[in-house]
């Protein structure tokens, strides 16, 4: 099954990087996200209505959701869309996919699972193609806020990857996220009122509309939709490291849509980051079933 749900979470988060930036064209950086949390979690409930699921959690559940929601969809995109507006979108996307480190880090502390050594390996890999990356990256040295709020967004999504596997949350996978993300637009609001004076919304960017209906539909309610039951069928350090074909669609779409160079160390860096995932996917051990 991950054969399938993994190239939609692949395109639909790698293209959501330029197209991030374009969507800022028509709103602020969280209006945009006030706009995309709780559209795509209605989506997801929608689908879940036109699916026959039950779309009312259990009440044991609602804290692991709102804890969850907090990490996963919450921080995760206010440090994001921060560290996109102050990096761009270009090499963001690799500095994010440190995500796998760190959800292998949690790991290890919060579901004792073991680092073995293919996946030591492919952290070792996506670790040195982040440094490739980093070092040739001027903005970087030019915004140390936004590295660090981007590094953050790494770490929130890391540490929200490895708590959902660790509740081991009961219902349906894509009503589980419709609910993370409703509750995850909780503290963006907050993050918005504090930034209201500086809020705008331009209907006539066309460009920036069809961006975050591209973000709310693709980006968020159906990548989500299939990430949360890849999640389920694998380790969560391991469902994190096939994450890093992430970087090398965002990374190349935002040079075809929005521009940059492409250098040979740029070439090299996603050499790394292909190596690693094949680590990991490659004979690895049949999948438990997915629950319903």
């Amino acid at each position: 099954m991950t054969r399938f749900l993994l190239p939609v979470v692949w395109l639909g988060w790698g293209i959501a990087y330029p197209l991030m930036s374009w969507s800022l064209h028509a709103a602020d950086l969280f209006s945009t996200r006030l706009i995309i949390l709780p559209l795509s979690g209605l989506v997801l409930l929608i689908a879940g209505i036109v699916r026959g699921v039950p779309l009312w959690p259990e009440r044991s559940m609602w804290r692991p959701l709102a804890v969850t929601g907090l990490f996963n969809m919450g921080l995760f995109q206010i440090f994001l869309i921060s560290g996109i507006a102050l990096l761009g979108p270009s090499r963001t996307p690799i500095i994010v996919y440190t995500m796998p480190a760190w959800s292998a880090l949690f790991g290890v502390f919060v579901l004792k699972e073991r680092i073995t050594a293919r996946v030591a390996l492919s952290l070792v890999l996506s670790l040195v193609a982040v440094a490739l990356i980093i070092s040739q990256e001027t903005a970087v040295r030019r915004a140390p806020i936004g590295t660090l709020l981007t590094l953050l967004a790494a770490i929130s999504f890391g540490f929200g990857t490895v708590l959902t596997k660790r509740y081991s949350l009961k219902g349906d996978p894509g009503v589980n996220a419709a609910w993370q993300l409703l509750l995850g637009t909780l503290p963006v609001l907050l993050v918005w009122l504090v930034n209201l004076p500086h809020a705008y919304f331009r209907p006539e960017e066309t460009r920036g509309l069809a961006s975050l209906a591209f973000l709310i539909l693709i980006s968020n309610a159906l990548a989500y939709f299939c990430w949360f039951r890849i999640v389920q069928l694998m380790p969560a350090s391991v469902a994190s490291l096939t994450t890093l074909v992430v970087p090398c669609v965002g990374f190349g779409s935002s040079a075809l849509l929005i521009g940059g160079n492409i250098s040979w160390l740029d070439v090299v860096a996603l050499g790394f980051i292909v190596a690693a995932v094949t680590l990991v996917l490659a004979n690895r051990p049949q999948p438990a079933k997915l629950r319903q």
